[in-house]
């Protein structure tokens, strides 16, 4: 009988650089596995990862995943660590969920937030790859007060970001903290960050 995503997820070893590898990119996430329609629950606590059956309640996010993410995540955590192009692949499967997510925030959404932090409207994204060659991309575009996030590149960009994983778990991380404390101090903090990194990882047309 074969095993399903919970049992073979269950068994992979959590040490301390993988738990933490996870730590702020969020707290609770829901998962979906397209060839077999089971539900997860994937939730960070002190020291372990749980995952469980079903979707959570109120998940940061939900992300639809194939079987062979599954196994890849298996591959990538056998060894107790997660190396540059492990994160790399895993920040992929990641990458247009994760923005999507924090963009549907009312507060990324608002036109205000929007000018505040003079974010264009139109902007091509890359995740590139340890070697500089491979690079996972999607569209961000503001219509009707809302953010759509396109996988692949479509339009005439007003930016284009090219990032690494860890750039981009940096911003995740970023805009995580300021999505759970909710304050106007938080955001303004975030504001002020987003606007020096952006220089490093992206350019104006």
């Amino acid at each position: 009988m074969a095993l399903s995503a919970l049992q073979v997820w269950q068994a992979i070893p959590q040490t301390k650089e993988i738990v933490d590898y996870f730590r702020g990119i969020f707290d609770v996430i829901g998962v979906t596995i397209e060839e077999t329609g089971e539900e997860l629950t994937i939730a960070l606590e002190e020291e372990r990862i749980r995952i469980d059956a079903g979707l959570p309640e109120n998940p940061d996010f939900v992300v639809p995943l194939k079987w062979e993410n599954v196994e890849n995540m298996v591959s990538h955590a056998k060894d107790g660590k997660i190396d540059s192009h492990e994160s790399w692949r895993i920040v992929s499967v990641l990458f247009t969920s994760l923005t999507q997510a924090t963009l549907y925030n009312p507060i990324m959404a608002s036109d205000i937030g929007r000018r505040i932090s003079r974010v264009e409207d139109l902007a091509h994204v890359y995740l590139i790859a340890p070697d500089g060659h491979e690079a996972t991309c999607h569209t961000l575009a503001y219509l009707k007060k809302q953010w759509l996030v396109v996988p692949g590149l479509y339009g005439k960009p007003k930016r284009t970001f090219r990032m690494t994983a860890e750039d981009s778990i940096e911003y995740q991380r970023r805009v995580f903290s300021a999505i759970k404390n909710n304050s106007f101090r938080e955001w303004w903090r975030f504001s002020r960050w987003y606007k020096k990194w952006r220089k490093t990882v992206s350019v104006k047309h």
